[in-house]
C-alpha cells in the first residue's frame, strides 16, 4: 500500500504488465507521488514476463502489491484479477505505457465524489508531445475501424472529418463531457458498479474490452470524461504492426458487434 491511514484506502490503482520492464521504470517514479495524493494503493499483475518486471517492482517498489499470473490472460482477465483484491472505493484502470501528473487522482476522485451518477471518467490524454491522442470515442461502426486499420495515411486527410467526428474533435476535449466509447489505457471507475457487471468479459483477449465495459456501465451510470489533470500515453500501435495482434483486433471485433449488433456507418 501506498499510504497505509486506518481510516482505509479510496483509490485502488490496477497495473497489467507483459514484459514492460522499461514501462514501469518510466511509469513508477511518476505514479508513487500521484498515489500518495490520495489514500490509495497499487495493483500490478505480472503476465508470464521474462523480463524481470516483478524481481525490478519488488526490489524498487515494494510498496506495490504484485501478483504473477502464469496463465496466457487478455488485458481484462488480468485487470479483473486485481478487481478481485480491491480495497479501494475507486479503481484505476491504467497502461503501463504512462506518465501521470501528480494531481491526476485526486483531481478524478473529487470529481467522482461531485458526481455520484459516473461510473466511469477519464482525463485528458496526451501523446509524448503534448498534443490530445483522441481517445474519445463515440460507438464503433465497421466504417471507422476500416478507415482507422486500412487507409493508408497519405490519403487519410480525405477521410479525416470521419476520423475527427469518431474520436469527438466535434465536441473538443477542453471541456467536461458524456463520452459512449472511453479507452481502457486509463479508466477512473466506481470499484461497486464494476464489480455488479462483472468487470470486463474474459472473451475478448485483446481489444474492445472496454467499449462492451462503458455499454454495460451505462445501463445504470453515465461514462464522461474530465480534463482536470492528464497523462501522457506512450502509444505503439500494435494492431498495426503485427498479424498477431491484427487477429485479436478482428476476432475481438466480431465479438463485439455479435453482441452489441452491427453498425455500417
Amino acid at each position: 500500500m501506498v499510504d497505509c491511514p486506518a481510516q482505509g484506502v479510496d483509490v485502488s490503482i490496477s497495473l497489467v504488465c507483459h514484459n514492460q520492464r522499461h514501462d514501469l521504470e518510466r511509469l513508477l517514479p511518476s505514479l508513487l507521488p500521484a498515489a500518495q495524493a490520495v489514500r490509495s494503493e497499487i495493483l500490478l499483475v505480472d503476465n508470464r514476463s521474462t523480463d524481470g518486471s516483478t524481481e525490478f517492482v519488488q526490489e524498487q517498489f515494494p510498496q506495490v502489491a504484485v501478483l504473477c499470473n502464469r496463465a496466457v490472460a487478455g488485458f481484462g482477465e488480468n485487470h479483473n484479477l486485481n478487481l478481485q483484491r480491491a480495497k479501494g472505493r475507486y479503481f484505476v484502470i491504467m497502461n503501463c505505457d504512462m506518465t501521470v501528473e501528480s494531481a491526476v487522482f485526486r483531481c478524478l476522485q473529487d470529481y467522482m465524489n461531485l458526481n455520484p451518477d459516473i461510473g466511469i471518467v477519464s482525463p485528458k490524454i496526451l501523446n509524448e508531445d503534448g498534443s490530445i491522442q483522441g481517445l474519445n470515442k463515440r460507438y464503433p461502426t465497421i466504417v471507422d475501424l476500416f478507415l482507422r486499420r486500412f487507409v493508408p495515411k497519405p490519403i487519410r486527410p480525405f477521410f479525416q472529418v470521419r476520423l475527427d467526428y469518431y474520436e469527438m474533435r466535434d465536441v473538443g476535449y477542453e471541456q467536461p463531457c458524456d463520452v459512449p466509447f472511453l479507452s481502457g489505457a486509463f479508466m477512473f471507475c466506481r470499484t461497486d458498479v464494476l464489480r455488479s457487471v462483472g468487470g470486463f468479459d474474459p472473451g475478448y483477449f485483446l481489444y474492445f474490452e472496454d467499449v462492451d465495459l462503458c455499454r454495460r456501465v451505462q445501463y445504470t451510470h453515465r461514462t464522461s470524461y474530465c480534463p482536470c489533470a492528464s497523462v501522457t500515453h506512450y502509444w505503439r500501435r500494435s494492431a498495426h504492426s503485427d498479424l498477431r495482434y491484427s487477429a485479436y483486433f478482428v476476432k475481438s471485433a466480431v465479438r463485439y458487434f455479435s453482441r452489441w449488433g452491427v453498425r455500417l456507418w
